[in-house]
C-alpha cells in the first residue's frame, strides 16, 4: 500500500462512507498539491472494493483488488486527467496527448464506459484530476452525470482551485477538504516508514508541510540540496536590478515551455524564500507587506500559467512586484504604495 502521512481525521471518514449502504456518488477532495489527494482517493478506492472480512481489515492491502489498485491497474479504478485518456477519436478527430485540459470527448469517453455495471470489483471509482482543468463543455457534459449517476460508481474530483469548477457541479458532490500537515507529523510519519530521524526532520521542514513533497525529499535527499541551490538563487534574483530580473523571467518562460513542472517547482521555492523573509520580517511591519505581497504575486503568476496566459508575461509581472530592493538603484524611485503620493 501507499504511504499516506497525515489526514487521519479525513480517512476516518473515508471509512465510513465506505461502509455505507449507499455512498455518495459524487466527492470533491479539495485542498493544495503534493498533500495526499490522489492516495486519498486510490485509499477509498481500496476501501469499497477490499475483499478482506471483517469490514475492520479494509483496506488489507493483500488482495487482488488491493494489489490491483496499489499498482493502478484495477479495471474499475479509472484515472480521467488532461491528455487523451478515455478519448475515442475517429470522425477526423485529432489525437491530443498533450492537451493542458481535460476536454469533452474525454468526459463522452469516461460517461460511455460506465454505462455498464462494474467488471470485478463492488464499486467502479472514477478519479477526475485536476478537475478545474474541465472546460465549460466538458463540465456540463459531466453534469448531466453527477445528475443522473451511473450504478455503483463513485466520481472522486480532486483539484486545488475548486473555486474554479462549476457552482451546479460543486453543489452536487460532498466536499472533503485535504489540509496541509504539520512539520511533526510529517516528520514521525516519515520515521515510522524508516527514514532516518536527521533526513525526516529536515524532509518535513523543507516540504512546506505537503507530505507527498516530504516522501520525495526523503527518499532522495539530493532533492533539498536542489532545492537550496534555488534558494539561493532567489536571493540573487530578489536582490537584483530589473533587467537581470527581466533576463531570469525569460529564462523561466523558455523553461516552461520545456518542462513545466520544473518551473511549478522552482515557484514552491519561491514561495518558500519569501515565507521565510516573512518570519524574520527584519524591516518590521514594512518588511512583512513586502513579503505578502511578493507571495501573492507568485500565487497570481501560478494561476495565470495555469491558465494558459503567455508565460513571460505573467512571469515578468510576477518579478515586477517583488519588492524593489536594488529597483530603485537604476535611476527611478522606488513605486509608492500610495498612487496620490507626490
Amino acid at each position: 500500500m501507499a504511504v499516506i502521512i497525515g489526514h487521519e481525521g479525513l480517512r476516518r471518514a473515508l471509512r465510513a462512507i465506505a461502509a455505507m449502504d449507499e455512498p455518495p456518488h459524487a466527492l470533491l477532495l479539495a485542498g493544495p498539491a503534493r498533500t495526499g489527494r490522489t492516495l486519498l482517493a486510490l485509499e477509498l478506492a481500496s476501501l469499497l472494493n477490499c475483499e478482506a472480512e471483517p469490514l475492520e481489515d479494509r483496506p488489507c492491502g493483500d488482495c487482488r483488488a488491493c494489489r490491483l489498485i496499489a499498482e493502478r491497474s484495477h479495471p474499475d479504478v479509472l484515472h480521467l486527467e488532461p491528455g487523451d485518456s478515455f478519448c475515442r477519436g475517429g470522425g477526423g478527430h485529432q489525437p491530443h496527448p498533450d492537451s493542458r485540459d481535460i476536454r469533452i470527448c474525454q468526459v463522452r469517453g469516461l460517461i460511455e464506459s460506465v454505462s455498464r455495471y462494474p467488471f470485478e470489483g463492488r464499486s467502479r471509482v472514477i478519479l477526475i484530476e485536476p478537475a478545474d482543468r474541465m472546460g465549460i463543455e466538458a463540465a456540463n457534459t459531466l453534469l448531466k452525470t453527477l445528475e443522473e449517476p451511473p450504478p455503483a460508481t463513485v466520481l472522486v474530483l480532486i483539484s486545488a482551485a475548486p473555486e474554479a469548477l462549476l457552482d451546479t457541479i460543486r453543489s452536487r458532490c460532498r466536499t472533503l477538504p485535504v489540509s496541509l500537515v504539520p512539520d511533526a507529523t510529517i516528520a514521525e510519519g516519515l520515521r515510522e516508514h524508516g527514514f532516518d530521524a536527521e533526513v525526516a526532520e529536515r524532509a518535513a521542514g523543507e516540504a512546506r508541510r505537503r507530505p507527498a513533497e516530504a516522501l520525495a525529499f526523503a527518499g532522495q535527499p539530493d532533492l533539498m540540496d536542489d532545492r537550496g541551490r534555488l534558494l539561493a538563487r532567489c536571493a540573487e534574483v530578489a536582490s537584483s536590478r530589473a533587467a537581470e530580473r527581466m533576463t531570469y523571467a525569460g529564462d523561466l518562460a523558455e523553461r516552461w515551455r520545456r518542462d513545466r513542472e520544473l518551473v511549478l517547482t522552482e515557484l514552491d521555492v519561491w514561495e518558500t524564500f519569501w515565507e521565510g523573509r516573512l518570519r524574520e520580517s527584519p524591516g518590521g511591519e514594512n518588511a512583512a507587506r513586502d513579503a505578502l505581497d511578493a507571495l501573492k504575486a507568485v500565487a497570481e503568476a501560478r494561476s495565470d500559467l495555469e491558465a494558459q496566459v503567455v508565460a513571460r508575461m505573467a512571469l515578468e509581472l510576477m518579478l515586477l512586484r517583488f519588492p524593489a530592493g536594488t529597483l530603485a538603484a537604476e535611476g527611478a524611485p522606488a513605486p509608492s504604495r500610495n498612487e496620490n503620493a507626490p
